[in-house]
């Protein structure tokens, strides 16, 4: 269960024009109001941070895609348009981390769980055309919820994670290839509750070859991410996405259980489109 929960996390966190140009005045493509089906991912991951061991995740799960004015839910989670004004807009930010498996450096230490991450942001769009084309900047601050499975549902808030992060999305460029593709990266801070449910070692748990460590709250590293999806049928999509994650600097950089500085996310994913609405989404230019 624990295993499906951070599955379920990860699609979060994993999951796009033509030189931007003068484009405001073209019709943005109208997409379905909805659309549901399958999705089929593969993807070897960290433990954590900083971690030199990976955990490799093969798993189907349902998706869903609404395009509300309000409410909207798609590969980066359900969002609540609670406020916008001209290229400004408020809405909630999604993510988080599957459980870790057996850690070395972690031996003896409690387990890592699954986590789930929410919280406000706010965009300020350089340029969006439609829903798959836009160019963006977005400062969020989330609360992170560790989620335990064992003996019955327990979850327990660990602290604060903030990002600052630039995001192009582009469904043009390689139109008649009927590809789309995103690519983002980022600027990560979190405080020290944040910062010592990973990397803390408390005294208890100090060994000769593990000292001591009590994590502070600051900067916490960055990434660079993208992904790319070809349309093989309009029911039918195949894609893969990376993404890179360095922590020189970091706060927690001299803890004993990071033994990388960087780390690396590898994926693919197939996607089976079931249906979709009839109706279709409102276009929106900035």
């Amino acid at each position: 269960m624990k295993n499906k929960i951070g599955c379920i996390l990860l699609v979060n966190l994993l999951l796009t024009g033509e030189c931007l140009g003068d484009q405001t005045a073209a019709v943005a493509p109208a997409l379905p109001l909805y659309e549901y089906g399958i999705i089929g991912l593969a993807a070897g991951i960290p433990h954590y941070r900083g971690s030199d061991e990976y955990e490799t995740y093969v798993f189907p799960l349902p998706y869903f895609v609404y395009r509300g004015e309000i409410i909207k839910a798609d590969r980066e989670g359900v969002r609540g348009i609670f406020w916008n004004y001209g290229k400004f807009e408020m809405d909630i930010s999604l993510s988080g981390n599957p459980p870790s498996g057996d850690n070395e450096a972690r031996e003896g230490m409690p387990d890592l769980e699954a986590m789930g991450e929410i919280g406000p942001a706010l965009n300020y769009y350089f340029y969006q055309h439609g829903d798959r084309d836009a160019l963006f900047l977005q400062a969020n601050l989330r609360g992170a919820f560790a989620i335990d499975f064992d003996g019955g549902l327990d979850v327990s808030h660990e602290g604060w994670i903030s990002t600052v992060s630039l995001t192009y999305k582009d469904s043009e460029l390689f139109k008649e290839h009927s590809i789309r593709f995103h690519l983002s990266g980022g600027f990560q801070f979190a405080d020290a509750g944040m910062h010592s449910y990973f990397y803390e070692v408390a005294p208890e748990h100090a060994t000769p070859e593990r000292r001591q460590y009590e994590a502070e709250g600051g900067y916490s590293g960055l990434y660079l991410a993208g992904s790319i999806v070809k349309e093989l049928t309009p029911r039918l999509w195949v894609g893969g996405y990376g993404r890179w994650m360095n922590i020189e600097g970091a706060v927690f950089e001299d803890s004993p259980l990071v033994r990388t500085r960087n780390n690396a996310i590898v994926g693919a994913m197939l996607v089976w489109k079931l249906g979709e609405s009839a109706a279709l989404e409102k276009v929106e230019i900035r």
